[in-house]
């Protein structure tokens, strides 16, 4: 059995140990027919991708929609039976690869039409939604859209095994199930925006978890053919964020999560391939800005005629920014201090604006908590930037009390005021007591304060 396997795959072995070296004969020539090649089976796979994507949009070809869907799975069978041909007749293993890596690119077109004829005659969503007729795919009964998709789900499945052994073998069992699982989503019977961000978001954590875990390690797969056996996994993911932002009017809390999306992915996933940090760093940078425009996106449709009142929306919208920053820094190539350092700035800028926006007692205690939390933080942390930003926020917020005595009398700013005078007399008196031990502390902590990063 396992001399049959080592056969069929054998023409992947041969390419990997025979490389660009077939034969003698002048480089020049043998260059020029390489780049002839390599520019065929360019061509070749540009139209049949274009060609397989257009079922998706246009009826080209007479009959019904099941026949059509026949001739589109047909088809996917050709490409599959094409490249065993080359692989073990002609002995040449580029077209082979070629050809088995187009059957999986055109597999998620085949369930794509799949899960229209499902959602044809099983729609969760009832009058949701009208497509156009010429994306439209309509099966004549429910047996007919169960057993197209039953029989098409059969004969697709071990396609694209077998095409993922011949890409990545070592890893084919699971990138067969991952690839299994993302077009399985497509074949929910729903548009609703709300589940299809939830399925599209479950789907891109469980991809780059699957990457960072398994794929990004494999050495195999970081070959030309195992980077496109890893990217043709994210067909389905983009066919389903896609197919509601063409075909749907998309919600608000829709792009939000496709924002979510687009921060994993350039936050998590995208410094695995480039070795260089200021390009690493930089790809997390644009992923941390994703991850705040989508907090923002989000935060305004749920503060909208929520139960918070109209004077802490300024600390309900920045304050969850600022812990995702926070949170984003324990994860970050490098120390992660500037997104500490842009997190405690945008705290204390929250609690001081929104003292200036809605002056009062209550704002003023929550700014000082805040400015408060910060120094801590800065104290812990050893960052200067942190430390003086709290600082300054805690003067603020005294420097208002003291503003507000002045100005009119508040039972609660005095009372406040007299809390942080008592404070400081009973301060003098532990200074009085413990002067030179505390001059000795300070001279450390100075010291100390110097050796801190920025």
């Amino acid at each position: 059995m396992m001399k049959v396997r080592e056969a069929e795959f054998q023409f992947e072995v041969e390419f990997s140990e025979d490389g660009n070296c077939q034969g003698a004969g002048p480089k020049r020539r043998l260059f020029a027919g390489q780049t002839v090649s390599r520019l065929l089976r360019g061509v070749g796979a540009l139209i049949i991708v274009v060609s397989a994507a257009s079922f998706l949009f246009k009826h080209w070809t007479p009959g019904s929609d099941l026949q059509r869907y026949l001739f589109l799975l047909g088809f996917t069978v050709i490409l599959s039976v094409g490249g065993l041909f080359c692989g073990l007749t002609l002995k040449e293993s580029k077209g082979a690869r070629t050809l088995l890596g187009l059957t999986l690119a055109v597999t998620p077109i085949n369930f794509a039409v799949m899960a229209a004829f499902l959602y044809s005659q099983f729609s969760w969503d009832g009058p949701f939604s009208r497509l156009p007729d010429y994306a439209t795919w309509v099966a004549n009964s429910p047996l007919m859209a169960v057993v197209a998709t039953v029989c098409g789900v059969a004969l697709l499945v071990p396609l694209g095994h077998f095409s993922f052994m011949a890409l990545g073998r070592k890893y084919a069992r699971l990138l067969s199930i991952t690839f299994l699982l993302g077009n399985g989503t497509l074949l929910l019977p729903t548009r609703q925006p709300g589940v299809i961000a939830a399925v599209f978001l479950i789907l891109v954590i469980w991809l780059v978890s699957a990457e960072m875990r398994w794929f990004g390690k494999g050495m195999t797969l970081r070959t030309a053919d195992g980077a496109l056996a890893r990217g043709i996994l994210w067909i389905p993911a983009l066919i389903v964020v896609g197919r509601s932002c063409y075909f749907y009017a998309p919600s608000q809390l829709f792009g939000s999560v496709v924002l979510v999306g687009g921060g994993l992915l350039s936050f998590l996933l995208l410094p695995q391939f480039t070795m260089r940090e200021k390009w690493q760093k930089a790809c997390q940078g644009c992923g941390a800005v994703l991850a705040g425009l989508a907090w923002i996106n989000a935060a305004e449709v749920g503060l909208h005629g929520s139960l918070i009142g109209y004077r802490y929306e300024i600390l309900a919208m920045f304050l969850p920014l600022a812990g995702v920053l926070w949170f984003l820094g324990k994860y970050a190539i490098g120390s992660g201090d500037g997104y500490r350092r842009l997190a405690a700035l945008i705290a204390v800028a929250a609690g001081v604006i929104n003292l200036v926006a809605y002056p009062g007692f209550t704002m003023a205690v929550l700014c000082l908590l805040l400015a408060v939390g910060v120094v801590v933080a800065g104290y812990l942390l050893e960052q200067k930037v942190v430390f003086g930003g709290g600082v300054l926020g805690c003067l603020v917020a005294i420097a208002y009390q003291f503003k507000m005595l002045f100005s009119h009398f508040s039972l609660g700013g005095w009372s406040s005021l007299m809390v942080v005078g008592v404070l400081i007399i009973v301060s003098a008196s532990v200074m009085e007591r413990h002067g030179r031990v505390m001059k000795e502390t300070l001279m450390r902590g100075h010291k100390e304060f110097k050796r801190w990063g920025h």
